[in-house]
Order: C-alpha cells, then sequence, then structure tokens
C-alpha cells in the first residue's frame, strides 16, 4: 500500500509513544539527557511551534521532541534555549536524526542559534522516492506500520506555561512514530 485516502484514515487503530517522557525545561537538566541521547545511533526527531493566526505573524519553535525507540526526551526550548549539547546532537555525524518535513524544523532551530546539521533523513523525502503517493506522520504510519497517530494537539499553544497530559503525549509520539515508520521502511526493504 503507497496510498492512504483520507477519509480511510479512522479506520485504523491508533498508537502512541508509552514509554518514559522526559521533559527538560531546565538548563541543568540539559546535559543528563544529551547524555543519553549522544549514545545513541538512531533518533527521533520533532519540534513544534505555537501557532500564529494572524497573516504576517510568527513564532519560534518552542518544543523540540528527540526519542530512542525506548524514551522520549522534550526540551521546552522556550524556557532553556538551544544549548550546544543540544547542537552537538543535532550535528553529530554518528547519530541518524529521523523526522518528517523537517526542513522547516532545521530554519527553525537555526533562528535559536545556529549549528551545521548533520546526518538528518527526511522520511517524507524517502517516501516520495520510493514511490509512495501519500505522506506525513499520520498516512506513512498507516501504510508502513499499520497505525495511525491522533494529530489533536497539532494547533495548542506548545509555550503554555504547563503543557497538557495529551500535549506530552503528542509531542513525544511525533518523535517516536518516526523510529517506528523507519522500522516499517527496513521491514519493506525500503531502507538499508
Amino acid at each position: 500500500m503507497n496510498y492512504v485516502a483520507k477519509e480511510d484514515i479512522l479506520n485504523f487503530p491508533l498508537i502512541k509513544f508509552k514509554g518514559p517522557i522526559n521533559i527538560v525545561e531546565f538548563l541543568e537538566d540539559i546535559d543528563d539527557a544529551c547524555n543519553i541521547l549522544l549514545k545513541q545511533n538512531i533518533i527521533g526527531f520533532d519540534t513544534e511551534t505555537k501557532p500564529a493566526f494572524k497573516k504576517g505573524v510568527s513564532n519560534d519553535v518552542c518544543l523540540l521532541q528527540l526519542s530512542t525507540k525506548d524514551v522520549s526526551f522534550i526540551f521546552r526550548l522556550n524556557k532553556t534555549g538551544l544549548s550546544i549539547k543540544i547542537i552537538d546532537i543535532l550535528s553529530n555525524p554518528s547519530i541518524l536524526k529521523v523526522g518528517i518535513d523537517i526542513g522547516n524544523d532545521i530554519v527553525g532551530l537555526k533562528k535559536l542559534n545556529f549549528f551545521k546539521e548533520s546526518n538528518f533523513l527526511d522520511l517524507n523525502k524517502l517516501a516520495t522516492e520510493k514511490g509512495f503517493k501519500s505522506i506525513g506522520a499520520v498516512k506513512l504510519s498507516i501504510m508502513l506500520i499499520g497505525y495511525r497517530i491522533s494529530k489533536s494537539q497539532r494547533l495548542s499553544n506548545w509555550e503554555s506555561d504547563n503543557l497538557s497530559e495529551h500535549q506530552i503525549n503528542y509531542a513525544a509520539t511525533d518523535a517516536w512514530i518516526c523510529l517506528k515508520i523507519l522500522e516499517g521502511f527496513k521491514k519493506k526493504s525500503l531502507f538499508p
């Protein structure tokens, strides 16, 4: 299956990340989180930005989600900034960072603190190269693993002082699902 019709999406069961989720919102917590991530070969990647509902208004990236298959980290960049330790991960050629439609994410992160990204894989580009007609996290997860993810929190306030449980689960799942989708590509022999 390389295509999913919009009307068929709700026919698939929901999946979400069920492991530990670490919210990193204080500078003193960044090192411990990054030390775990720096030991990984592959991590899921995503960002969130508070939506702007007025023309010409844009907001800075406020969340960076990085996930292993077992644990997810949500960095509250609006509280900590984009630190050198996080940049070490984003610039590390030994760690494959897997995301979906990552171009705008990287541009947004570079507005906070410039870095030279290394070893990123955009699953939308991979899917297009492999002949998929549908792209995006929801449709790729359906086609490659048989489950859909919720996008109900996409337009919520990511700069809120306290993130809701729904926002936290959504953010963690968005990075983690990239790893599951990549596994799906590998199982279908569509990725080395």
